[in-house]
């Protein structure tokens, strides 16, 4: 039966639908208002949406714009009459059936948008309508709260007549991060708009080619678009919240359009074979990396269906030609691969699947692709992972499942096989004249899971063993200089531990080593390296921490030989009866236990009696359980400084760890902190000693190194500030520095927010936030800022005491050089901080301060400056509920002011305002 809703016509002659060439079938009404079916709705009513800037979400939850489309004639009949036709192709499915479901979808569309309107009348006047809703809690208009958040998301975006405007409302919206619902609902619906043609135009530009276009979505997509020197504009928003993985729905879409635009006949260019051709390849260079293919089997089909648009000869055989033409575009093996398991995945390929196989089969065993793999990635470590993970590809194509694990077999071999003929030793001479270096990418290589046992990994112990032979290989180990160098050193050796632990449980040696053995071992194999320094008794000397700098050339040179003579006494080519080396001189972290009552190595607690030291710590378990990871953590115990002892691990973040610590000398416990970026070093085996991954990685970490020291000594000056944590001492150690702190026991003041229900009252907050701000207003006072102000960096002490903690962002705040380094914070960060050229002083902690003071008063974070830049809008307490003093309110938001002019210019500005504002002063 025909919807009355669709009967209906005018004289006017309404805008043709568009075309639409798939669409997935609905079940219930959710299907049918969800992303995909919405963006079949934006392609099939474009002509109607685009010059009414009505989105795909505002046409179908709201009952006006929904009947000005259906009183379009044959608008809606035909776009329906379209897209039934289309499903109609799937198997099961009748042209017929699939018009009446979609009829009945806009039927019952059009009664809940006729239901939400009545509902949505009772709404106050002179409130937003999202904000409105918010306060509503759990008792929404319709019932459906989901639903009811995106008509009222739609009712504010109706009245907005431009994709621009929309999207700053949007955004400001979604960094409204307390509710994921009304953050998920934006995302849908800024997908609706960056599927929109019209409003790429608007956004990126009216006169771009296909190609230009498609190219730069794509750098919005993966976060490429950098920030604008004067703050970010919406572009530059939309790409922070994409890097982020923030807006799914929108990635979604995006895709979808670039995938559409890839099999729209119309080029990508100017028409010139050449352009296309480049246009396309930069596409696919975006597209196809060796995580996969984003986008998936669809896009591997559009990319293939526009490739054949450049062949003369169309059909079938082009389809199959463009096969192989594209994935013998990619230089890559690994991305080979992804395309090739990819386009398995769909009907046109499945139809080829013999070409895809014969394909694949090619480039397992293409030599110089696993040449150029092998020698163009320097991160060995994430070149097995990708390789991994194209062989995971491999074995889980849509292809004979013999043929996958064949070809998948072929290529793990055909690697080894490589390294097996000694050209990548070869190559890596040719690309890396530096022996440390050509030696560590070896000694990676031997490592990882490329090589094997039974193939070229004794081969690659060789190449070392000649390396390390070489003069100048020693020259350069023993006066390693600078510290790169020494950074690469202590890789090397951590590498050779492995290759050691890699030979030794391959080929055992005869007999055990006892443990208490101190001499050094008997005479050496034919195959170990002698090395004068080796002879050095100081050399021999165990190894904690880093090379002291004075005498670097004794202590290194002397580990590498024993651990280079461990790894070739342990391989098949060592002499049979040559005896095992000594084992590492570096010693365990972890202090033997002694036989008095010693306090527990992990939590300090005093031991009742001496027989209580052999078994697990009554309070914290220890050594039966335990928090500090192996390898990554020091062990309990450990000491530092010969002073300083390292307990149990109290807390892990980007940059480092904080240990429960005792203090030998004074008797108390403390709180130890640690440099450790784990994205950049590694702790060397048994040892408390890191090791940057390599120099690119050594060079960031000294940076942040010199970062930390600066913490350190900022935290120095301050130790008159009661509101501040003591620092008790700082040092450098293990190839890393320490700080040692007073011990803090209570919680931060995010905790204390949370178990008082989200927000307190203006009295409780301000007993928090004044000492907060009188202390800061002695940082100022001596020339500092703080920069990281919020309620993670104030903590509230079991004795009643405020501290404000983490000065590691803290910055001289009368420097005239670009060198105040970004630090961001959002929804506490000010304006002037998303730039290097952004002027910072107190007026950039007043800002953070009133931002926490915000959040504790109505258990909101503010908007993010982001938002901010395009729509400055912060709802005042008082909209949200919170009855504060008029004077009180209006000096907390001018703390909250965009233009740091127009802020209290220091605490003691800020303090004094409120302060008369709370009295009526």
């Amino acid at each position: 039966m025909s919807s009355p809703l669709l009967s209906r016509a005018v004289p006017t002659p309404p805008p043709s639908a568009g075309v639409v060439d798939e669409a997935d079938l609905c079940g219930d009404l959710a299907d049918y208002h969800a992303l995909p079916s919405r963006l079949v709705i934006g392609v099939v009513l474009r002509p109607h949406l685009d010059p009414l800037f009505l989105t795909p979400t505002e046409l179908i939850h709201l009952a006006k714009p929904l009947k000005t489309c259906l009183d379009q004639g044959q608008l809606a009949e035909n776009a329906i009459a379209k897209v039934a036709t289309v499903q109609a192709r799937m198997p099961g499915q009748e042209q017929q059936a699939r018009r009446k479901a979609i009829r009945a979808a806009v039927d019952e569309s059009w009664a809940r948008a006729r239901a939400a309107q009545i509902a949505f009348a009772s709404m106050p006047r002179g409130r937003t309508p999202v904000d409105w809703l918010l306060t509503q809690g759990t008792k929404t208009p319709t019932g459906d709260a989901d639903y009811d958040l995106r008509v009222a998301l739609s009712l504010e975006l109706v009245e907005i007549k431009s994709w621009s405007g929309k999207l700053d409302r949007l955004l400001e919206l979604h960094q409204w991060d307390r509710d994921l619902r009304l953050a998920a609902a934006a995302d849908g619906v800024i997908g609706d708009i960056l599927a929109s043609s019209a409003a790429g135009a608007e956004l990126f530009g009216a006169n771009l080619m296909p190609g230009t276009l498609l190219t730069m979505l794509c750098d919005l997509l993966f976060g490429r678009i950098g920030m604008e020197a004067m703050g970010p504009n919406r572009v530059g928003v939309l790409n922070a919240l994409f890097r982020q993985g923030k807006l799914s729905q929108a990635r979604a879409a995006v895709l979808d359009r670039i995938r559409r635009q890839l099999k729209a006949p119309q080029p990508l260019g100017r028409g010139a074979f050449d352009q296309e051709a480049e246009q396309l390849k930069t596409l696919t260079g975006h597209l196809l990396t060796r995580d996969g293919l984003i986008g998936g089997a669809a896009m591997a089909d559009a990319l293939t269906v526009r490739y054949s648009r450049r062949l003369e000869q169309g059909g079938a055989s082009a389809y199959r030609r463009s096969i192989v033409g594209l994935s013998e575009g990619q230089p890559d093996l690994i991305c080979r691969i992804h395309y090739l398991t990819r386009i398995a995945a769909v009907p046109a390929g499945e139809r080829h699947a013999d070409e895809v196989v014969a394909s694949l089969e090619a480039a397992a065993g293409n030599e110089l692709l696993i040449e150029n793999m092998l020698v163009q990635t320097p991160d060995t470590a994430l070149l097995e992972r990708s390789f991994a993970g194209a062989m995971a590809a491999i074995r889980s194509a849509p292809l004979p499942a013999d043929a996958c694990e064949r070809i998948a077999t072929r290529a793990e071999r055909a690697v080894d096989e490589y390294v097996k003929t000694g050209q990548l030793a070869a190559r890596l001479k040719q690309v890396e004249p530096v022996l440390r270096r050509r030696t560590i990418r070896l000694a990676e290589f031997a490592c990882s899971g490329l090589v094997r046992e039974d193939g070229a990994l004794p081969l690659m112990r060789q190449h070392i063993l000649e390396i390390v032979r070489q003069p100048q290989f020693q020259v350069e180990l023993a006066q390693p200089d600078s510290d790169v160098a020494q950074a690469e050193v202590r890789r090397l050796l951590e590498l050779l531990d492995r290759l050691r632990r890699i030979a030794t449980a391959a080929s055992p040696p005869p007999g055990p080593l006892p443990a208490a053995q101190t001499t050094p071992p008997g005479p050496r194999s034919a195959d170990t390296v002698a090395h004068p320094i080796a002879a050095n008794p100081a050399a021999k000397a165990p190894v904690r921490t880093a090379p002291a700098p004075t005498a670097p050339a004794q202590v290194v040179p002397a580990r590498m030989q024993r651990q280079v003579e461990t790894v070739m006494v342990t391989t098949p080519a060592a002499s049979a009866g040559a005896p095992p080396a000594a084992p590492s001189a570096v010693q365990s972290a972890a202090p033997a236990v002694s036989a008095g009552a010693e306090p527990c190595p992990s939590c300090f607690a005093r031991r009742p009696s001496p027989s209580s030291s052999t078994g697990p710590c009554a309070e914290c378990g220890y050594p039966a359980r335990s928090d500090n990871r192996p390898g990554v953590h020091l062990a309990p115990g450990t000491l530092l400084h010969g002073r300083y002892k390292a307990g149990r691990v109290l807390g892990q973040g980007g940059f480092g760890a904080t240990y429960l610590g005792w203090d030998d000398r004074l008797r108390v416990k403390v709180a130890i902190k640690e440099y450790y970026p784990a994205n950049l070093i590694s702790r060397l085996p048994n040892a408390a000693a890191v090791s940057p991954f390599s120099d690119e990685h050594g060079e960031t970490f000294a940076a942040g190194l010199a970062k930390f020291l600066e913490e350190a000594r900022t935290l120095a000056r301050l130790r008159d500030v009661r509101e501040i944590v003591g620092v008790q001492d700082f040092f450098e150690e293990n190839a890393t520095a320490y700080l040692v702190m007073e011990l803090l026991e209570g919680r931060t003041m995010k905790k204390y927010l949370a178990d008082c229900g989200g927000r307190i009252d203006v009295k409780r907050a301000l007993s928090v936030v004044t000492p907060i701000a009188k202390a800061l207003q002695a940082i100022h006072d001596q020339g500092l800022i703080h920069r990281d102000i919020s309620p993670d960096n104030i903590f509230l002490t079991n004795a009643g005491d405020r501290k404000l903690l983490d000065f590691g962002a803290a910055r001289q705040s009368a420097r005239t050089d670009a060198g105040l380094t970004v630090i961001l914070k959002p929804g506490y960060a000010p304006p002037e901080q998303y730039s290097n050229e952004g002027r910072q002083g107190p007026w950039s902690d007043v800002y953070a301060l009133c931002a926490t003071l915000y959040l504790a008063l109505t258990g909101r974070t503010p908007p993010d400056a982001t938002a901010r830049f395009m729509n400055d809008k912060v709802p005042r307490p008082a909209e949200l509920g919170v009855t504060l003093p008029s004077g009180f309110e209006k000096a907390l938001m001018a703390g909250l002011a965009m233009r740091w002019q127009d802020r209290p210019q220091s605490m003691r500005d800020l303090l004094r305002g409120m302060t008369a504002g709370l009295t009526g002063g």
